[in-house]
């Protein structure tokens, strides 16, 4: 009896008999409805909660009541909540399950706003009640549903929502600031044209809203289990990098031409008012092999997240300074044993570059929305190979299996081009290492990134393994307390419109407390005048000069290194982590890690610069 119940509630059995309403108008002939998803473009309850909370499980809890009138009760979980539905058939039941859900997190004006952005009519949630069946049946529609975009559903769902627009006619990438006000919240979004601008705002909002259907999106791919408030955080490190920039380079239009953007974050804690800009740096080149320098007054590598990082390190030798001078705080506590020091809790920084690192993250990420994160072919023998940046132009290619270990100064002068390794490959390192380097591990513990931030070319599953996921089965006998990091991950809600033009000769170089910027020829390696504070010989200066004055980890202060490669070897702890992290590289099949000429190393710092 049960089975033959099942059969007439079929979409392909017999058709609900009518509500009797005491008239007796003949009913119409009896034709088999099409597939729903042709006949309207209503959403019921289960596929909106699908679109808000990926990969639920619906459970079937029990069946009750007579056979010829069944009663079913289904159950869902939703962040860590149970939620109850019941009805006359599975499928009703698992509506008023999803519906229940709804109701506990989504916050909107009114549910009639609700259910006109949703394309659901509010009077008609049970889809099993017959009472609002019409007794004119509709026409089979074939058109394809209408996406809706994300400054329609968000003026759907708070009609009175103030736009406003500002206009920086200085950057072709963000010319447009687009920033919308609903009831004491703002939301902002940046774009080079006004619609991309609004977009990427409404999609903000949508988002920290608790509303982000998949339409509400403006890119395709979007990482489903983002946080709001984690985007939210993302979009501002990634906003006030690009507005610092503007700033700075309001009155020199010329070297305000970039192509990649980078900029370091200090976070402390959770609240965005105390967050510190520690550099912001352009560039996309490397020295010409004819001026690499043999007293580390040149700057190899000026691709902006490298530049960036070397902004960061000379940042540490200021609040080293701090201690050594017993002035103002600084960012780092004793160690519990009282040699050394180690980054104070709650303090995070946060990489944000408008572009994926070229190399491994790049070469395979020509478009966010490609099959969202999910790589094809993970296993092709190209993906994650160590690839080297080409002197005197753009882009990357794969170390070859017969290359030198290490390149030699005679062969460079001679014409070989000079290889230096991507910044994929070096932002790996530094997830081992830290980005502190090798002259401060004499004195503080590893520091490492926390979030990276992309303002396009985002492709979780490439990212993941450029960075950190390549090694992670293969790096082993690390000394502590190096560890491989994994950074959180996010693309701006404001994604970067490609713009083609030819990379500038110039590095553009910012950290926090200069009262302007470095401009870096590219070709040298060095500013106009004189040499950069960021090149090793600067760097080197500064090492020597805390000696003796903050204590070490190392005890370097019993046997002073003249030699600035003598420094890096002495920090031994380092050196054996960066070992083993090679070999992870070989052991994966992934190639050999190219260094430069050891020439490179062998100054002394009484060599004065030139």
């Amino acid at each position: 009896m049960a089975n033959d119940c099942e059969k007439l509630c079929s979409p392909k059995g017999a058709t609900k008999r009518t509500m009797e309403t005491g008239d007796m108008t003949p009913p119409e002939s009896k034709k088999l409805k099409l597939d729903p998803s042709l006949t309207n473009n209503n959403k019921n309850p289960v596929s909106i909660l699908n679109e808000l909370r990926i990969g639920l499980k619906y459970n079937f809890i029990e069946q009750t009541g007579p056979s010829h009138a069944p009663i079913f009760k289904v159950a869902v979980d939703v962040d860590g909540q149970t939620y109850y539905g019941t009805g006359g058939s599975k499928k009703s039941a698992k509506c008023k399950a999803a519906e229940e859900a709804l109701k506990s997190f989504i916050q909107l004006p009114n549910s009639t706003n609700m259910a006109y952005a949703t394309g659901t009519d509010a009077t008609n949630m049970d889809f099993t009640s017959d009472a609002f069946e019409g007794t004119q049946k509709k026409e089979a529609s074939t058109k394809k549903v209408v996406t809706k975009g994300p400054v329609m559903l968000l003026n759907e769902l708070y009609p009175n929502v103030v736009y406003e627009c500002s206009e920086n006619e200085g950057c072709a990438y963000s010319r447009f600031k687009i920033t919308i006000i609903v009831g004491e919240d703002k939301f902002f979004g940046t774009g080079s044209s006004k619609k991309v601008a609004k977009n990427a705002a409404a999609t903000a909002a949508l988002a920290k809203l608790n509303f982000g259907l998949k339409e509400a999106y403006l890119d395709g791919y979007k990482k489903s289990h983002v946080l709001p408030e984690d985007q939210e955080r993302a979009d501002y490190f990634g906003r006030i990098i690009q507005e610092k920039f503007a700033s700075l380079m309001s009155q020199d239009p010329i070297h305000a031409k970039r192509k990649v953007l980078a900029g370091i974050v200090m976070s402390h804690g959770t609240n965005l008012t105390d967050c510190e800009i520690i550099s912001i740096t352009t560039g996309t080149k490397c020295v010409s092999g004819e001026h690499i320098s043999m007293n580390g007054c040149s700057l190899n590598d000026m691709h902006a997240e490298i530049v960036a990082r070397r902004c960061l390190m000379n940042y540490f030798y200021d609040q080293l300074e701090l201690v050594a001078n017993n002035h103002e705080p600084s960012i780092f506590t004793p160690r519990e044993d009282r040699k050394g020091y180690r980054l104070k809790d709650g303090l995070e920084f946060h990489l944000y570059i408008n572009t994926a690192p070229c190399g491994d993250a790049r070469i395979f990420s020509p478009h966010e929305d490609d099959d969202g994160a999910v790589d094809k072919h993970p296993n092709r023998s190209s993906r994650g190979q160590l690839r080297t940046k080409i002197e005197s132009g753009e882009g990357t290619i794969p170390v070859k299996v017969n290359a030198s270990l290490i390149q030699t100064w005679d062969g460079i002068l001679q014409g070989e081009r000079l290889l230096t390794m991507s910044c994929s490959d070096k932002i790996c390192r530094w997830n081992v290492t830290g980005v502190q380097g090798a002259l401060l591990s004499h004195f503080i513990e590893p520091v490492y990134i926390k979030s990276i931030i992309l303002g396009s070319l985002m492709r979780e599953s490439h990212l993941q393994r450029a960075l950190f996921g390549r090694i992670q089965e293969t790096i082993q006998g690390l000394p502590p307390p190096f560890r491989l990091n994994r950074p959180a991950m996010f693309l701006l809600t404001s994604s970067e419109s490609r713009q083609p033009s030819k990379a500038p000769n110039f590095s553009v170089i910012w950290t926090a407390g200069a009262s302007r910027p470095e401009i870096i020829n590219t070709n040298v390696g060095k500013p106009e005048n004189g040499v950069s504070r960021f090149c090793k010989h600067e760097l080197m200066k500064r090492f020597v000069s805390l000696i003796g004055r903050v204590s070490s980890i190392t005890e370097v202060e019993k046997n002073v290194p003249v030699v600035y490669a003598e420094a890096k070897e002495a920090v031994a702890t380092y050196k054996l982590a960066k070992g083993n992290l090679y070999q992870a590289f070989l052991k994966a099949g992934l190639g050999h890690w190219i260094s430069k000429p050891l020439e490179q190393d062998m100054f002394e710092l009484s060599e004065e610069p030139h």
